[in-house]
C-alpha cells in the first residue's frame, strides 16, 4: 500500500488524478477523531434523551393544568432536540472521516459546520440566559427598594 498523500510545504493539499484536493488522515490522527466523533455522539444522543425526557413532562405538565410551566418546559425540549440533532451531525461527519478515504477534508468540513451552528446557538443562548438573570435580579432588587419605600412593585409581584 502506498503511503497517503500529505499536505505540500506551501500548506496546499497534492491534487488528485482528477484535479481535486485529497487529503488523508494518519492512523493516529484518525483515532483522535474516532474517539472525538464518539464522545459527541454520546452526548448528543444523552441530550435527544433528556430532550425527549422534557417532552414527557410537559405533556404531564399540561395535563395537570400548569399550561405556563409546559410551555417552557416543552422550550426546553425544544431546544435539547435541536442541540441533539447538530450533536449527532457532527459525530456522524466526524465518524465518516474515521471510515472513508480521500473525503477527510470534506467530511471535517461538514463537521466544523455543525460545531459552528451549535456554539453559534449556545453563544446567542448563554446572552439570552444572561440577560433574563440580570433583568429578574434587577426586577427583584427595583421591587424590594419599592416595598421597602411602602410602595407597590408591579402587577403580579405588587
Amino acid at each position: 500500500m502506498s503511503a497517503a498523500p500529505r499536505a505540500t510545504a506551501s500548506g496546499e493539499p497534492p491534487r488528485g488524478a482528477g484535479g481535486d484536493a485529497r487529503y488523508e488522515f494518519a492512523d493516529a490522527d484518525k483515532e483522535s477523531f474516532r474517539a472525538l466523533a464518539a464522545s459527541v455522539s454520546f452526548v448528543g444522543v444523552c441530550t435527544m434523551l433528556f430532550g425527549a425526557l422534557a417532552c414527557v413532562f410537559g405533556a404531564g405538565l399540561l395535563y395537570f393544568g400548569f399550561a405556563l410551566y409546559a410551555g417552557a418546559t416543552s422550550g426546553l425540549a425544544a431546544l435539547l432536540l435541536v442541540i441533539a440533532w447538530w450533536m449527532v451531525s457532527a459525530g456522524r461527519s466526524l465518524s465518516a472521516l474515521v471510515r472513508t478515504r480521500g473525503r477527510d477534508v470534506e467530511d471535517l468540513m461538514e463537521a466544523v459546520s455543525q460545531f459552528r451552528l451549535l456554539f453559534g446557538f449556545a453563544r446567542v443562548a448563554i446572552v439570552l440566559v444572561t440577560l433574563a438573570a440580570v433583568g429578574g435580579v434587577g426586577l427583584y432588587v427595583w421591587c424590594t427598594l419599592v416595598a421597602d419605600r411602602g410602595g407597590k412593585c408591579l402587577g403580579p409581584w405588587g
